[in-house]
């Protein structure tokens, strides 16, 4: 009798960004949890990137993910988004304003507050 092993398909980012968004809120809602850094990433840092942003680097390497924050000319956040990168893969959500239930991680206003704090350095 042959068998045949039928290799099992890697998940890619897009497939993964949604549960380790939900696992990265729990860790938010932590008070002694630290990310790696906080810093701002000058447009055309990357190819293909034509505006900066203040990204909170949660992890580094293969997987990474992070907060990435988008203010407008009054250096207010208007728009938030949730990155997880592995090796050449990529994948992003937005993060909405309004919090879907109460316990829910507010992470717009964890955001605000770094970039706030930071505005005036």
């Amino acid at each position: 009798m042959n068998t045949t092993t039928v290799p099992k398909k890697e998940r890619t980012c897009a497939d993964r960004v949604n549960e380790h968004w939900k696992e990265r809120q729990e860790d938010l809602k932590d008070p002694e949890y630290e990310a790696l850094g906080f810093d701002y990433v000058a447009p055309n840092t990357f190819e293909y990137q034509k505006q900066g942003y203040w990204r909170w680097q949660f992890s580094y390497g293969g997987p990474s993910d992070e907060l990435r924050g988008f203010v407008n000319e009054h250096g207010e956040l208007h728009k938030l988004e949730y990155w997880f990168l592995d090796w050449f893969d990529s994948a992003s959500i937005n993060v909405l304003q309004r919090l879907p239930h109460p316990e829910a991680t507010d992470a717009w206003a964890m955001m605000e507050e770094m970039i706030g704090g930071r505005a005036h350095d």
